[in-house]
Formats: C-alpha cells, structure tokens, sequence
C-alpha cells in the first residue's frame, strides 16, 4: 500500500502541494500518522514535512518523500528500489560516515547508533520512527533565546548552534509546507 499522498509541484523549485483529486490528502492510517504518537505527539503533518523537504522526489506532477533517498558526502541519490538503495548505502559505508538516509534522511554520523544496522533506516517505518525521536529531542531540548518551533525544526537539519541562522531559515521552510499540508487536508 502506498502510503504517501499525491501531490503536485509547481513551476520552479517550490511545491504547490495542490492535491491531484479533491481529499487526496490525508496520511490517516499511515506510518506518518502511526509513528506521530509515539515520542512526543507531533502532528504527522509536520513529518510529512520534514520528509518532503528533505528528501523529495518529483515524478511528472508528484511530489512525495523518498524513503531510498541517500545524501552521500553533499550529493543526492534517489535509487528507485531497497536494493539499488542498500547496494548504494553499503558501498558509501566503506568510505564515509557522512550520509543521510531515507524519508526523514536519519545521518549515519551523528544518529547511526539509533540502529542495529544502517540499512535497517531504508525501511520507512523505521526511518520515520527514528527521524520522529531525534526531531522530539530538538523541541524537548530548546535552550537559548530562540526556541522556536523553527529552531527545532531546523536543528533536525542543521544541530551546530553557531548555525542558528541556517536553522532557522530550514525550519521557516518546513513550517511553510506544513501550513500547506493542514489546508490541504482541511480542504479534502
């Protein structure tokens, strides 16, 4: 079952995510929605959001999360299946631990230790689970003066606090997605 809604791009690097047929959009009964409630109840909107910015993949006027998804030393991959994806990360493996995989594109380097074994974050569920425990410790864990939902979210992508800017400006960009997931599915 494919558990990712439609959705369309427009023209440039932005996405529209207007839906493909009117109530396209819901991740009801989806591992977005399931892994939502686990750690600290985030809203699986915001999951999906994450995911979309993170490791998008646009297919003619689709837009969705790629759970194959590999950044290996600053360059994407978007392997088509498990294997090619596994075959890919396992080779990556040998010469760096600079690599972020699947959906929520979980780093090796900084969060590998999450999983017994680093292709086991090619599974969506686990990778969504894992991306979920690491974004419910940012917003648990603000400090300083700018603990905003945009911080947190950002520190998913960029954790070095000498890069709040940057932080920032990635959480701003999930947090417009995320407005646009919550009126598509009011709109549905």
């Amino acid at each position: 079952m494919d558990c990712t809604p439609r959705l369309t791009r427009t023209i440039g690097a932005g996405i529209a995510l207007l839906p493909l047929v009117a109530g396209a959009f819901s991740l009801e009964g989806t591992v977005w929605e399931q892994e939502s409630s686990r750690a600290c109840k985030v809203d699986p909107k915001l999951l999906y959001a994450i995911a979309l910015v993170e490791s998008k993949k646009i297919s003619g006027p689709v837009a969705r999360p790629n759970p194959y998804a590999l950044n290996i030393d600053n360059k994407a991959y978007h392997p088509t299946t498990h294997t090619k994806a596994a075959d890919l990360l396992n080779s990556a493996l040998t010469r760096t631990k600079s690599i972020a995989v699947g959906a929520m594109q979980v780093s090796i380097r900084w969060n590998g230790n999450r999983v017994s074994n680093p292709e086991d974050l090619l599974d969506l569920r686990t990778n969504v689970r894992v991306g979920t425990q690491i974004l419910c410790e940012f917003i648990k864990g603000g400090k300083g003066d700018d603990h905003s939902l945009a911080v947190a979210l950002g520190r998913y992508h960029t954790p070095n606090p000498e890069l709040q800017h940057v932080a920032r400006d990635y959480g701003v960009n999930v947090l417009r997605v995320w407005r646009r997931l919550i009126v598509l599915e009011q709109e549905g």
